[in-house]
């Protein structure tokens, strides 16, 4: 098959990255002025390295912030929720700080999706928009669903409990980690996610909130010393 219809190849690495390895100690070129296989695909790995890491849209720093939203909001409702008997569901300053609290992380992230993807066009560009369009749309059913119980007579300790609390983190972090299997990357931190979510569901309607405050806040906190070390190597 021909370079121009090779779609399914990797891809090769452009003249001026050969011509810069060509000239770096230590790389070989043969007879021919060409650069040697075992070469190309070492350019090739760099190359792909550089671009993953410019293009990386989860850096440390805002798996930071995101533990920390995590425990905020979660735990505000926890400690409104946590004496009543029977469940009612949180009060109204709880629900301020829970919404107040997602809404500048959602902010946060949207500026730095801004600056990471600042000068990058075509194809990924729009990938990138199509993929969080997708997040979106797969978050907002998690409520829509909620409201289809309140209509269907679920106890308050289901409707504003239990599922508000788990559902976001059993449904986004499935399809967060069949995205990363997909792009064979590691799937581990969205099936923790679900775990979490589903393990904290037996809580109950109150202690749900508390048991996923703090396990979300260490798993995300983890998770971004791990994403640091990673660079860091």
């Amino acid at each position: 098959m021909s370079e121009r219809f090779d779609t399914f190849g990797p891809p090769k690495p452009s003249q001026a990255e050969i011509e810069f390895a060509a000239g770096a100690p230590g790389t070989e070129v043969d007879e021919t002025g060409e650069l040697a296989p075992e070469e190309a695909a070492r350019l090739l790995e760099q190359s792909q390295r550089h671009a993953q890491r410019e293009l990386e849209l989860r850096p440390p720093l805002l798996g930071l912030a995101a533990a920390v939203v995590m425990l905020v909001a979660y735990g505000a409702v926890w400690l409104s929720v946590r004496h009543q008997h029977p469940y009612v569901g949180p009060s109204g300053t709880a629900l301020a700080v829970l919404y107040g609290t997602l809404l500048a992380w959602a902010a946060l992230v949207l500026v730095t999706l801004r600056r990471r993807m600042s000068g990058v066009g075509g194809r990924v560009a729009v990938r990138r928009r199509v993929e969080g369009l997708t997040f979106a749309g797969i978050w907002i059913s998690v409520y829509v669903f909620q409201g289809a119980l309140l209509h269907a007579g679920a106890s308050h300790g289901i409707v504003y409990g239990i599922w508000p609390a788990a559902a976001p983190l059993i449904v986004v972090g499935g399809a967060a980690a069949a995205y990363s299997a997909g792009r064979e990357q590691s799937p581990a931190l969205g099936l923790v996610a679900v775990a979490l979510g589903a393990g904290a569901a037996f809580a109950g309607p109150a202690g749900v909130w508390g048991v996923i405050g703090v396990g979300g806040f260490v798993l995300l906190v983890a998770y971004a010393a791990l994403r640091f070390w990673q660079r860091r190597a």
